[in-house]
């Protein structure tokens, strides 16, 4: 199934994109910490294409997926457990490089700390140069838009409604869940290393057959267009209503996109 694609995703930026400045920030950052004396270590390479923020949106909806991850995040395609398995360890290692002294030259503040900071360290600074608020910033236009525009679809009546019918679906499958994101939520999912393995298969086997069930009733009551109808829906009218201020975040991300392309030429 297609990802969806919802009106205020063109005032913000791609996974493609957040990559272009995330490595934008990580050299300007890094000319920072070698300027002080440091060095931090550098992000790994991304495996497979970046995941775009609405894969998920509505829950589950690939088939072929859940049969065998269940509600669990699949590699992106092409990906092998072998190199997922490789860059976990390489990530392990990676973090035992970052000491509260590197961490604090980099972020501002102590690694093990709540302390926030004044400077926002390196990564302010090269957050700064491409125009983008300090990570922790108060949440922009688009942010609150989303946050409104997602409510709202929550509180109407056809969602609710969806949620019903694919709520009554799941039950007569034996997987009684209000709505997906209850039944992908379900802590037996993501509780790590409790009982022994034939328990653990016993629970991973549930997994998949409610992941299983999910995704076929969504498709039985046509769970992700009244989702996604109705959500656009409420997205333009909060766009009409915030023109202005969505503008100047959509311009935002523009500048900084221009901004990062010279810095990594």
């Amino acid at each position: 199934m297609p990802v969806p694609v919802l009106p205020l995703d063109s005032y913000g930026v791609s996974a493609e994109q957040q990559a272009v400045l995330d490595r934008a920030v990580d050299k300007l950052a890094g000319t920072c910490m070698k300027a002080k004396g440091y060095t931090w270590p550098a992000r790994l390479e991304r495996l497979g294409e970046a995941r775009s923020a609405n894969e998920r949106r509505y829950g589950v909806t690939d088939p072929e997926a859940v049969r065998v991850y269940g509600y669990q995040l699949a590699p992106p395609p092409g990906v092998t457990p072998g190199q997922l398995a490789e860059e976990a360890r390489l990530e392990k290692k990676r973090k035992t490089l970052m000491t509260d002294e590197v961490t604090e030259a980099y972020t501002g503040r102590a690694g093990t700390t709540k302390g926030t900071s004044r400077t926002g360290g390196c990564r302010g600074e090269a957050l700064k140069q491409l125009g983008l608020p300090p990570q922790g910033d108060a949440l922009d236009a688009v942010d609150l838009a989303q946050q409104q525009g997602w409510q709202r679809t929550e509180a109407d009546s056809r969602a609710k409604a969806a949620n019903a019918r694919w709520s009554a679906c799941m039950k007569k499958a034996g997987h009684p869940y209000a709505n997906p994101h209850a039944a992908a939520g379900d802590p037996a999912w993501w509780t790590k290393g409790a009982g022994d393995m034939a328990a653990r298969n016993k629970t991973k086997a549930r997994e998949i057959a409610t992941a299983v069930a999910d995704v076929e009733c969504k498709q039985q009551v046509d769970y992700v267009a009244v989702w996604q109808s109705v959500e656009t829906t409420y997205q333009n009218k909060i766009i009409t209503a915030n023109e202005k201020e969505l503008g100047e975040v959509r311009q935002m991300w523009r500048d900084a996109l221009r901004k990062a392309a010279l810095v990594l030429r």
